[in-house]
């Protein structure tokens, strides 16, 4: 027979395993990740700027509010600005994150975090993307310290948990907008959980605290709602949420996502069935984590559909990494609460040990993905680039990583040509949306570079219209007609630059690359030479 000694030992065994296993993977993930790609490079233009009231006026540019560009701006100045010392920095948050998953289990008081390590700790999107120079792992880190403080207030509500709670909630939203989303769920759980307790007191702080969250991102909504971010804007619906949540929870295979599903929906059923068992004879403490955790992890993901169908981008894996962090946390929480019983703790042991064996592989070859090979394109073209050629990078975000890498002297332009290439200039990209001939100066360029016998370097290459269809060619942006899809303009200008330079040039060739191994689809950048003009 297993005696409950036996199991403890082997929770904590296992869960100092899988803390282990987590780090192994930063390492693995920190010596892969390679140099900084597009996003990276435009916080790190954000965070560099001449002065801090710069950084105020172009912060809505990169999504972050003010005080994460800052943090980076301090960083940086401590540590240096290479590409060293900000893998180093996605290093630190994805160990800040750990430690924050630590803290929680310990205000929580249930156990090892053995749930929340293997889901969060082991996902790739996190491994991947939360350590990023981004907001998004900072961001869950705060939303796994708040949850943990929210509880903790729950237990037993003292001034320095309070504060504590106040800290990280304003902490979560000051690092990612997104997080208002979650700070929202977690306090209507733990009203809720006041609610039904009579306890107007824990009711006060908690709603307190949200006002404070609100309060705090009243000096940004001016910001956020500029005109041009109209064009950013994409038609969301539920099904393409879910795709893209599924594929987050389970990069690179969504099947890998089932690990989630069990765990939801099995610790619902027994958290339903423990609360209906226990409101008389349980303990209240007991009672009211449960309630809180359970309410959570079904509220957060009903918050932040919401909230990303009214901000209606184009979302990504890592735009989920703050869910997957409240969810993780919220379901390590019901876990740790509900293995009371034997059977129960076997079980948790056994799911955990299970994902330390395939979630790891799973993840294994999104994390040895190099995150870019824009630096390695940049010194192809300084090393056999002429200062008589030229350079085009098309799409036109190229532009912000290239800059960052490139030191020769052969002038560049972008497709369209965006005059500001420090962080995502989206308010110049709807002028040229706006403009007759927007693109009619880089053809020129390339028309001049060409007839006079010099060679034209395009960055991602050309791309050409399939055949029997002349490319797109998609009329001035006005809101009368309604179109304002920067997407559709961009592949657009980039069908007319492939027809020019198919019809005109007379030679080209795409450039051999040093092998990399692979890379990250969203900047795996081809490299194409053309030469001579008919």
């Amino acid at each position: 027979m297993i005696r409950p000694e036996h199991l403890k030992r082997a929770e904590w065994a296992l869960s100092a395993i899988l803390s282990a296993t987590v780090l192994f993977l930063l390492a693995i993930r920190f010596a892969h990740a390679g140099a900084l790609w597009r996003d990276e490079c435009a916080v790190v233009n954000l965070a560099g700027m001449p002065s801090v009231s710069e950084i105020v006026r172009n912060f809505q540019h990169e999504a972050f509010p003010v005080p994460f560009p800052l943090f980076v701006r301090a960083y940086s100045t401590v540590f240096g600005a290479s590409d060293v010392a900000f893998r180093t920095f996605g290093f630190l948050v994805g160990l800040a994150l750990v430690s924050a998953v630590w803290v929680s289990a310990k205000v929580i008081d249930r156990g090892p975090p053995l749930i929340a390590l293997a889901l969060l700790g082991l996902n790739a999107t996190v491994l991947c993307w939360g350590t990023t120079v981004r907001g998004y792992g900072l961001g869950a880190t705060f939303v796994v310290l708040t949850f943990g403080s929210f509880a903790a207030l729950l237990i037993k509500p003292t001034t320095l948990r309070l504060i504590f709670a106040a800290l990280t909630s304003l902490a979560a939203v000051q690092c990612l907008v997104h997080n208002l989303a979650i700070i929202a769920a977690f306090t209507v759980a733990a009203s809720f959980v006041a609610l039904v307790r009579h306890d107007l007191k824990r009711l006060v702080l908690f709603l307190g605290i949200l006002g404070l969250c609100l309060i705090s991102f009243l000096p940004y909504l001016n910001a956020y709602s500029s005109s041009w971010s109209e064009i950013v804007e994409f038609p969301v619906t539920a099904r393409l949420l879910w795709n893209q949540f599924t594929f987050a929870l389970g990069n690179p295979n969504p099947a890998m996502a089932w690990f989630w599903r069990i765990a939801f929906v099995v610790l619902l059923i027994m958290a339903v069935r423990q609360l209906s068992f226990s409101r008389r004879d349980g303990s209240p403490t007991e009672w009211n984590l449960i309630l809180f955790a359970l309410l959570s992890a079904i509220a957060a993901p009903l918050f932040y559909y919401t909230f990303l169908q009214t901000l209606s981008y184009l979302t990504r894996s890592w735009y989920f990494i703050a869910l997957i962090a409240a969810v993780a946390i919220a379901i390590d929480c019901l876990g740790g609460v509900l293995s009371s019983g034997r059977w129960a703790r076997i079980g948790r042991l056994s799911f955990a040990a299970i994902a330390l064996v395939i979630l790891p592989i799973n993840a294994w070859p999104t994390i040895t993905q190099r995150q870019t090979n824009i630096d390695i394109v940049s010194e192809k073209i300084t090393a056999d680039a002429k200062l008589t050629d030229l350079v085009v990078l098309s799409p036109w975000q190229y532009g912000i990583s290239f800059n960052r890498y490139y030191h020769g002297g052969t002038p560049t332009t972008t497709l369209p040509a965006i005059s500001d290439l420090r962080v995502h200039r989206y308010d110049l990209f709807r002028e040229k949306m706006l403009a007759e001939q927007p693109i009619a100066d880089v053809l020129e360029k390339i028309q001049e570079t060409l007839s006079a016998g010099n060679r034209v370097w395009f960055v991602g290459g050309i791309k050409l219209p399939p055949n029997g269809r002349a490319p797109r060619d998609l009329p001035p942006a006005r809101r009368e007609n309604g179109v304002w899809d920067n997407v559709a303009y961009s592949e657009a200008w980039q069908e007319q630059l492939g027809a020019f330079v198919r019809e005109h040039s007379a030679r080209g060739q795409t450039v051999s690359l040093p092998p990399t191994g692979t890379i990250n689809p969203f900047e795996d950048v081809s490299l194409m030479l053309v030469e001579g003009w008919q």
